[in-house]
C-alpha cells in the first residue's frame, strides 16, 4: 500500500483529487482518505503531529504486507523558483549534526536536496538546504517500521528570498497540483519497488 502523509489538507488535496480518495466514514484521530491500495493522512503542522500521525497510520494499515510512504508538502529555499518539485535526499533537525539519508534508485526528474526541519517558520534561507517543519519527524518515525528506501519526501517550493511564505490554501494546492504528473510517476515506481532491496 502507498501511504501519503501531508501536514495540511491543502497539501493533500491534489493527492485526494488525483486518486479520488474518500474520507473515512469512521471518526478517527487524523483525517484519513482511502481508495483501493492508496491512503492519505493529514497530520496537522509540526513534528509532534507528524510523529503521532505516522504511528497511528501504521497501526491502522499494518494489515497490509508492506507499506511505502511519501511525505508531500511545501518548503522554502533561498533561490529555487516557487513551484519547483524537490525530492529530499537527507533530513536533519536544526542544530543536530546527525542527518538521516534517504537515497533511492528510482529515476526521477526532480531537483534533489537535503532539508532541515525547524520548529518555527524561517525566512532566513539557505542555498544548500530546504526548510520545513515535519520531514525529519516523518522519516525518523517511518524508519522504525519500514525500510528507508520505501520512505520518501517530496517538497514543492512555496517561498524563497524573493517570495515570502504564503498562507493561501488554494495557491498551496495549485503549486502541488502543478507537480502531480511527475509526483504520480515517482509514486508508481515507488509502489513497484515494494519487496525489492
Amino acid at each position: 500500500m502507498l501511504v501519503w502523509v501531508c501536514a495540511l489538507h491543502c497539501e493533500a488535496k491534489p493527492v485526494i483529487d488525483l486518486y479520488r480518495l474518500k474520507k473515512s466514514a469512521h471518526k478517527t484521530e487524523f483525517d484519513l482518505y482511502q481508495n483501493n491500495n492508496i491512503s492519505c493522512i493529514v497530520s496537522g503542522m509540526g513534528a509532534d503531529n507528524m510523529n503521532r500521525a505516522v504511528r497511528w497510520g501504521n497501526n491502522q494499515l499494518h494489515q497490509h504486507n508492506e507499506l511505502c510512504w511519501i511525505n508531500l508538502g511545501i518548503a522554502g529555499h533561498k533561490s529555487l523558483p516557487v513551484g519547483t518539485g524537490v525530492l529530499i535526499n537527507q533530513t536533519s533537525l536544526s542544530g543536530n549534526n546527525d542527518p538521516l539519508s534517504m537515497r533511492t534508485e528510482i529515476k526521477h526528474s526532480f531537483e534533489s536536496k537535503p532539508i532541515i526541519s525547524i520548529t518555527d517558520e524561517k525566512t532566513e534561507y539557505h542555498e544548500d538546504f530546504l526548510f520545513d517543519m515535519e520531514t525529519h519527524a516523518f522519516v525518523k518515525t517511518v524508519s522504525t517500521f519500514s525500510p528507508l528506501h520505501l520512505c520518501q519526501s517530496i517538497k514543492v517550493i512555496s517561498d524563497n528570498s524573493e517570495s515570502p511564505p504564503t498562507r493561501n490554501k488554494a495557491k498551496i494546492s495549485q503549486l502541488i497540483a502543478d507537480n502531480m504528473p511527475q509526483i504520480h510517476e515517482f509514486a508508481n515506481l515507488l509502489r513497484q519497488s515494494i519487496g525489492q532491496s
